[in-house]
């Protein structure tokens, strides 16, 4: 069988071969379904991402590569704060199905919506079936992508015309320019693939005749082979998070939580392992930055910027527990790798969260924007070791069975079977 991958950045292989280095970033499910395809011998693979500055195509360890470079005239939009940025060309989407007739593969897995490589069934450029998987949704995203903050809160001028970094502005015109590219993809799929009943239900939502399918990520094999957490070797009152920096995110209701925790634990750290908290980086950016000057909280709060896979295995060890503060959510993979480890989770049950986590079993949640039940669950950890390993274990128990590396692959293979299958059988009838 061959399959043909859609990616929306570039796998670690190809970074490589490009630059030389490793890439950072998200992602890694991607990359760990990848190595376990690999080691199948009845299965070819290719993997296409637009992430380049020039076109090229090579193989790597036994998989071919096709690099499309960027759109200049996206890459100006984005400068100028517009929408469109984050929507494919023509000319790019012209080119992934040129790769899709010139590779002629049986099945065509594109990962993500956002990207708009699904648009290559939309505008009938290519007959061949196509699978897509359902990570981020637009319409829900946009109207969660302000979080509980007023747009004159986290948006300023400077942002937009400087070249700091994206408004927060622009990303809720590039959610609301992709909601019409990302329904016309879910339409068009042969099969929908995703991990949550949340991503479920919106799939049905966008499109009642698609055919879903559940398939698990598989997580990275340093947090499958982690050794357990416990409160003996953590540093009391640790808190990890790896949120990223969008309201919609909320470390602002964390950074809240943390400065009512200092009434009862005065000495509450927070390790933000996340990339983009630069002073300057971007409206949200400065916006954390005055909450944790207005509140004092200068000692408190460290970021660590991206770290590698062993580092956070690390972290999550040293943690006394693990917080997702978003408002929008599908699956939040770190939640699952830290539920991996046993680390303690609190989590904000929205969206797919309440596929991942079950309260007081798995992990504690609270309503997304309430700084104060999610203070108030922390210290529940904080001052419950019993509590706090119970909850540990069970996450991991759960975890472990539900991203078993041979269960997640048999799925995606179930998946390509039927769409190969589905597609012998109706040439056979014609």
């Amino acid at each position: 069988m061959r399959v043909l991958w859609f990616t929306n950045g570039l796998m670690p292989d190809a970074c490589r071969y490009l630059v030389g280095s490793p890439r950072i970033g998200s992602g890694w499910w991607m990359t760990e379904l990848l190595a376990q395809l690999k080691k199948r011998p009845d299965l070819q693979l290719a993997v296409a991402t637009i992430e380049g500055f020039e076109d090229s195509h090579f193989e790597q360890d036994g998989v071919e590569y096709f690099v499309l470079k960027r759109s200049l005239l996206r890459a100006i939009q984005g400068r100028l704060g517009s929408g469109k940025a984050g929507l494919p060309s023509k000319a790019q989407v012209l080119k992934c199905a040129a790769i899709v007739k010139q590779w002629n593969p049986d099945v065509v897995h594109v990962h993500g919506t956002e990207a708009g490589y699904g648009l290559i069934k939309a505008w009938k450029l290519t007959d061949k079936p196509i699978a897509v998987s359902v990570q981020g949704l637009m319409r829900p995203c946009s109207s969660k992508a302000y979080g509980d903050l007023l747009p004159k809160d986290v948006d300023r001028l400077l942002s937009r015309l400087t070249g700091l970094g994206p408004s927060c502005l622009q990303s809720w015109r590039s959610f609301r320019e992709r909601i019409p590219m990302e329904e016309s993809i879910l339409r068009s799929a042969d099969i929908a693939l995703g991990r949550t009943e949340w991503d479920r239900a919106w799939v049905w939502a966008i499109s009642p005749h698609t055919s879903y399918r559940f398939v698990d990520d598989l997580m990275r094999s340093e947090f499958l082979d982690a050794a357990p957490w416990s409160p003996s070797s953590c540093r009391p009152h640790r808190i990890l998070c790896t949120t990223g920096p969008q309201p919609m995110k909320g470390l602002h209701v964390l950074l809240e939580a943390i400065w009512r925790l200092r009434q009862v634990h005065p000495d509450v750290q927070l390790h933000v392992a996340s990339a983009g908290f630069g002073p300057v980086s971007s409206g949200y950016s400065r916006c954390i930055w005055r909450l944790i000057r207005d509140w004092g909280l200068e000692k408190a709060v460290t970021f660590l910027g991206w770290i590698d896979a062993g580092r956070m295995v690390e972290e999550m060890r040293l943690a006394h527990c693990y917080v997702t503060p978003s408002f929008n959510e599908n699956g939040c993979n770190a939640l699952q790798e830290a539920m991996l480890v046993g680390l303690p989770s609190v989590s904000t049950l929205v969206g797919g969260m309440l596929s991942v986590i079950e309260s007081e079993r798995t992990g504690l949640t609270f309503p997304a924007g309430d700084a104060a039940l999610l203070a108030w669950k922390i210290r529940r950890i904080f001052e419950d070791d019993t509590l706090a390993m119970t909850l540990g274990t069970q996450a991991r128990l759960v975890a472990r069975d539900k991203h078993d590396p041979e269960r997640v692959v048999a799925q995606v293979l179930q998946a390509y079977e039927e769409l190969t299958n589905a597609t012998v059988t109706e040439s056979l009838v014609s």
